[in-house]
């Protein structure tokens, strides 16, 4: 993991050998100078001109002597006539100005996260919505409807399943939910190393009556109660494995959020 830097950072680099010699006989490089300024990451470039380098010790220079003494050396052929141009590297630049590039990526990725959000939740508003039972094709599908069906009450129906985490960042505690006609159940279970372990290691419930809104932003599902309480659902896109992910997060805000959808069952078939 990258260091992060606070403060003023030189930087020498030799263009080319001279004549001139340091205080201890030591022999010099003509130079430039740059200093960059970092806050965690790099904020600003100065450029301080030529200086004379010491090409055995990056850190160490001598400033840039009086024009007098420059064509002095000059005419002693210890110094080039004329200095020969530089120019500093984009990758220099680019460095030190990484914060202002991270942020302009991060607020680049969000409009377009946010753009790409909304138009799969206007297209998907233009999708019926589905009141169950949800698809079961995979053992995963076949886990959480067989485990959530020994659960149902008299005249509870299973509408919609899915795997789910709390939290992006906790991956190892992992939730296989429910939504029925009565609750939202949660079954926690864990993963490991070769995989998802599909074992019921505790169940949560909230009764639908209890949940006022769900809102939903890139595949993360927030429940709000009627308590005023709030919770997250983060719901992982792919289906290789369990096959009502996408259906989950497009119908449960719509089942379940302050403008709650109704109409007739649609079956799978």
């Amino acid at each position: 993991m990258g260091k992060l830097m606070f403060g003023w950072d030189d930087k020498i680099t030799c263009i080319e050998p001279v004549g001139v010699k340091g205080e201890n006989d030591e022999p010099l490089c003509l130079a430039y100078r740059t200093s960059k300024l970092f806050v965690g990451a790099g904020v600003y470039l100065k450029d301080e001109g030529y200086v004379l380098g010491d090409p055995g010790k990056k850190d160490l220079y001598y400033p840039w002597p009086d024009e007098a003494q420059v064509t002095k050396w000059q005419s002693a052929e210890l110094l080039p006539d004329p200095l020969p141009a530089y120019s500093i590297p984009l990758v220099e630049y680019a460095f030190a100005y990484s914060l202002w590039i991270i942020i302009a990526v991060m607020v680049a990725w969000a409009v377009a996260k946010s753009a790409l959000t909304k138009r799969r939740q206007q297209r998907d508003a233009l999708i019926p919505v589905h009141f169950g039972p949800p698809t079961v094709v995979t053992e995963g599908d076949r886990f959480i409807s067989e485990t959530v069906k020994a659960m149902l009450q008299p005249h509870e129906q299973l509408q919609h399943q899915a795997f789910a985490l709390r939290d992006a960042e906790e991956i190892s505690h992992i939730y296989f939910v429910a939504l029925t006609s009565q609750r939202l159940i949660l079954i926690s279970s864990k993963r490991k190393f070769r995989g998802l372990v599909f074992e019921n290691q505790g169940v949560e419930e909230v009764p639908r009556a209890q949940i006022a809104d769900v809102k939903e932003s890139s595949y993360e599902l927030t429940f709000t109660l009627t308590t005023g309480g709030q919770f997250p659902l983060v719901v992982p896109a792919s289906e290789k494995d369990f096959s009502n992910q996408k259906a989950f997060v497009r119908d449960v805000p719509r089942l379940l959020g302050a403008a709650k959808a109704v109409g007739p069952v649609v079956q799978v078939a």
